[in-house]
């Protein structure tokens, strides 16, 4: 067997372009081959690739996953001498394959012969007819198909969908500013398929744990779509920036603010690394930060280009693409930061007031954020320890639960019982709680109890997180009074 590898749009660029587009293309799938432990060989034809391996169906799997290629087929080789041998032969790989079924052949030729491609399909049809129920064109239970190249022919029944785009490599190189959800990686994989290099940036608003999360997204692109490159994933604490904003500038204007820092972060790291332009996973009007105007006063932050790849796309959409690429159940994981909310949004904000805010955030503030971050290389470093360990979806009759919102949020409604300790006062009220007892935590979304669940532990206390945080939990309260 030999898995056919099919070129998508690079075989319609011009010589040259075309010769180094498939030099890269070459090297990708080598690295690919390489990455999974397989033995292989490589050999190529106008428009088409053949890989001969000691494993063609994992071949298959992890080829499918190189950006350049269109389809591919797991087929047979067979040599030939004439039409006759041809058909001899083929008609023997097929016979079993269409006993009772309809069928249709579909033949493809290239090179120098003395029949067409009409002949191969009517005298093989003859040879299977007696053992099949019937020919069917338009709706066959079983498609045949050879594609005859030369003294070669290659008999398959599946074509099996790749995901086309541009070798990896050929289109420059962009950083993707990335939180970990659903949005962020898949507006990435999107580039990855047009061919740039991506590196990422994340600007780290919680700690440890966070960090974990959005490094478990980030492995499924490095490690199963990124074959020719090692991504590097820059990791920026942004911790002082969101204090500095909290406390300093107005709170409706807090989502527009972050992510001007944000960008500005994402420009700082870009120029450094010579990337070309900036990737975001904003979808137009999905929060607050998202508005077109909001949009429009966050882009004048910065002087370098940023793409939008999912500026269009509604929500389930984009979580479709999440699943088919690998990354939605580690994105599930991830949540959004709760102290980067602000309770009352501006949707409509202005490039004066926004400016006239920033100047009372510290000189230096983003440069010194982005002079200490840490640097990954992805593709390299182990997969980090699930969060899933420190979750809990219901609460033990027995725990003491602990809310770490603020005590305006925690008034305006709160778990009948639990007890308020602000995140940032969580340090100094641990001495006085029992470590004999289970602790579950709360927060808006589930980000700040995930990371106090991980201090608590390290500290010996037998603490969790409440995956999905107050949203979740006031839904599921609602549901049991109804």
């Amino acid at each position: 067997m030999v898995v056919l590898l099919r070129l998508g749009e690079l075989t319609i660029k011009g010589p040259a372009t075309r010769a180094r587009f498939e030099r890269l293309l070459e090297r990708n799938l080598r690295d690919a081959l390489e990455s999974e432990g397989l033995k292989y060989r490589i050999r190529k034809e106008p428009g088409r690739y053949f890989v001969y391996s000691n494993d063609e169906q994992r071949a298959a799997e992890v080829l499918r996953r190189v950006f350049g290629i269109k389809s591919l087929s797991l087929a047979e080789e067979v040599g030939f001498e004439g039409l006759q041998d041809l058909v001899a032969k083929t008609a023997s790989f097929f016979l079993p394959k269409v006993r009772g079924k309809t069928f249709a052949v579909r033949a493809r030729r290239t090179g120098r012969h003395e029949f067409t491609s009409m002949d191969v399909a009517r005298e093989l049809g003859k040879a299977l007819l007696e053992q099949a129920s019937g020919v069917d064109l338009e709706n066959p239970e079983i498609e045949l198909f050879i594609e005859v190249r030369g003294k070669r022919a290659y008999l398959y029944t599946e074509v099996i969908r790749a995901y086309g785009g541009l070798p990896l490599g050929s289109e420059g190189r962009v950083v993707a500013l990335v939180s970990g959800g659903f949005d962020s990686p898949v507006a990435a994989w999107y580039m990855l398929r047009r061919g740039a290099l991506v590196d990422y940036v994340f600007c780290n608003l919680g700690g440890p744990a966070y960090e974990a999360a959005v490094i478990s997204v980030l492995k499924i692109l490095a490690d199963k779509w990124s074959y020719g490159y090692r991504p590097r994933l820059h990791v920026v604490d942004f911790r002082q920036v969101l204090k500095e904003l909290r406390e300093k500038t107005e709170p409706s204007l807090l989502n527009v603010l972050l992510k001007r820092c944000m960008y500005r972060a994402a420009e700082a790291i870009a120029r450094e690394v010579g990337a070309e332009a900036i990737v975001t996973g904003e979808s137009l009007g999905q929060v607050a930060s998202q508005t077109l105007r909001n949009l429009h006063v966050s882009s004048l932050a910065v002087k370098m280009q940023i793409f939008r790849p999912l500026i269009g796309m509604d929500k389930d959409d984009i979580v479709a693409v999440a699943r088919e690429i690998g990354t939605y159940e580690y994105s599930a994981l991830v949540k959004e930061y709760c102290g980067s909310f602000a309770e009352h949004p501006r949707t409509h904000a202005s490039l004066e007031e926004v400016e006239r805010e920033e100047a009372k955030l510290s000189p230096g503030l983003i440069e010194n954020a982005v002079k200490g971050r840490k640097i990954v290389d992805l593709r390299s470093i182990s997969a980090p320890e699930s969060v899933a360990k420190y979750e809990v979806l219901e609460i033990p009759e027995d725990a003491v639960v602990i809310d770490l919102r603020p005590k305006s949020k925690y008034e305006k409604w709160h778990l009948e019982g639990s007890i308020n300790i602000d995140f940032l006062r969580l340090p100094e009220e641990l001495m006085k709680l029992d470590k004999s007892k289970t602790y579950v935590l709360l927060c808006d979304e589930g980000a700040l109890s995930l990371e106090a669940a991980r201090i608590m532990r390290g500290l010996g206390f037998q603490a969790y997180s409440y995956r999905g945080g107050v949203r979740r939990l006031k839904r599921r309260c609602k549901v049991r009074k109804s």
